[in-house]
């Protein structure tokens, strides 16, 4: 399937919805979903399909882990072009009160053949990525050339209702590839009952860093016998990093989001196990360059190299709900630089930049060096306001087996990172606030700083 064929012009004369719900049941009986009678979700396709002909919805909302029930309902919005919107199944009472307030802003008409995917809960208030076919596929198209693979056969572990597992589902789709979904639970519990099912080597998997992490803990030979291991959701560390690369797993960096459809770079794992650390090149389907950001000094740019990130690309959403406003371009907030050899490398958000005594402090460069130490399981840095720097550089961190003082870690770190990096705050914690991608969750982290220190 090429990437000029896109959906909503249909070959054949017939209409989009049609098109797309054949392609599902072709796929089915084909054997598509490995491990999943293809027979009983048509039905329940099926099914579906005749409950909302015959309720005439204004949107549909899908929340259920369970499988066939999520492609079911897929199917069946997308034929009919009612609005779809994702819902995630652990939302408590807030999540679903923002959510009954938006969809009562449905517009059956202008809202129409669209998907609604979930963003914005790790730092504020649920919202949703307003996307269709033709953006979904632009990033199925862009992936599979990257690649350079005819098919895109994926190992799903990542939930469907988020954009890095539902993209999973359409690459595997439209490019005749195969779709194995499993619990991560499962794979841990039962890893040689999951192997025998498929031929690892002809297999993509995307693994957020804290799933990355246990599987090596778990030391599984196969592992390094994927095709590739996409890596993203939340900045890995370079300790994982490193112990990837020495297990030989083949990692592809990545960077991307919701609102893009998933990833606008790439590195390819032949880069990694090289030693490269980046996020890697941009995607045939988008374009990224650097806006120079206000805050910063010229002077300051030329000697860190590090802009505001702006995206362009066929993938990219066509708004916030309710608001219909495709864009020319989007700015994540996110701070990186290009190497000479058209390598991204991510810094973090601009909002979470510490600016201290004038001095711009990335808290991915302190946290690196911080886990660097082996001497904490896991850290995070943030910037509490201060009245004469500013802000001041603060350490969270959960202690490995052995107490581990803050003046133990300044004292690792130092000369490692200039000295206005180093935290002139250390605190001790149980567990770093993150959500189930592993996100660190900033305003958790802040809240929680300034009862402990009072400030």
């Amino acid at each position: 399937m090429r990437q000029d064929r896109l959906i909503f012009n249909s070959p054949d004369g017939t209409s989009a919805g049609e098109w797309i719900y054949d392609l599902f049941n072709q796929r089915l009986a084909a054997g598509w979903l490995v491990g999943i009678e293809g027979e009983t979700v048509i039905d329940r396709a099926n099914q579906k399909l005749d409950d909302f002909t015959q309720s005439q919805p204004d949107f549909i909302s899908i929340s259920t882990h369970n499988f066939t029930e999520f492609i079911a309902n897929i199917m069946a919005g997308l034929r009919l072009g009612i609005p779809i919107f994702l819902c995630n199944p652990y939302w408590g009472t807030v999540e679903w009160d923002r959510v009954s307030k938006l969809t009562a802003q449905v517009n059956p008409q202008q809202h129409q053949n669209t998907i609604m995917i979930p963003t914005g809960g790790s730092a504020g208030e649920v919202k949703f990525a307003i996307h269709t076919w033709e953006t979904l596929s632009a990033s199925v198209w862009g992936f599979q050339e990257f690649y350079e693979v005819d098919k895109i056969n994926s190992v799903c572990i990542l939930p469907l209702y988020h954009v890095s597992g539902l993209m999973q589902l359409f690459r595997s789709l439209l490019t005749d590839g195969k779709l194995f979904i499993i619990n991560f639970h499962q794979l841990c519990n039962a890893p040689n009952e999951f192997i025998n099912q498929i031929d690892l080597e002809r297999y993509f998997i995307s693994l957020v860093p804290t799933q990355l992490s246990k599987l090596l803990d778990l030391d599984l030979p196969w592992l390094a016998q994927f095709q590739t291991i996409l890596l993203g959701g939340a900045p890995p560390s370079i300790e994982l990093l490193t112990r990837a690369r020495i297990a030989g797993v083949p990692v592809a960096l990545t960077y991307g989001m919701t609102e893009t459809a998933s990833q606008v770079t790439s590195l390819k794992p032949a880069e990694f196990l090289a030693g490269n650390n980046s996020c890697g090149r941009v995607l045939p389907h988008a374009e990224i360059q650097l806006i120079s950001s206000t805050e910063n000094s010229t002077k300051q740019r030329l000697r860190q190299r590090v802009d505001l990130i702006q995206i362009k690309s066929k993938s990219l959403m066509l708004g916030y709900f309710p608001n219909l406003a495709p864009a020319n371009y989007f700015e994540p907030d996110d701070l990186g630089s290009f190497d000479l050899d058209g390598y991204l490398t991510i810094l973090g958000r601009n909002s979470d930049k510490i600016i201290t005594g004038g001095e711009n402090v990335f808290p991915i460069e302190v946290v690196n060096a911080i886990m660097a130490t082996g001497l904490v399981l896991d850290a995070w840095v943030v910037g509490l306001p201060d009245r004469y720097w500013g802000q001041i550089v603060t350490a969270i961190y959960v202690e490995n087996d052995h107490l581990v003082s803050g003046e133990i870690l300044s004292m690792a770190i130092a000369g490692t990172i200039s000295n206005y990096k180093l935290p002139k705050y250390w605190v001790a914690v149980d567990r770093i606030p993150r959500n189930s991608l592993g996100k660190v969750l900033i305003q958790e982290i802040e809240t929680l700083l300034r009862n402990k220190l009072d400030r």
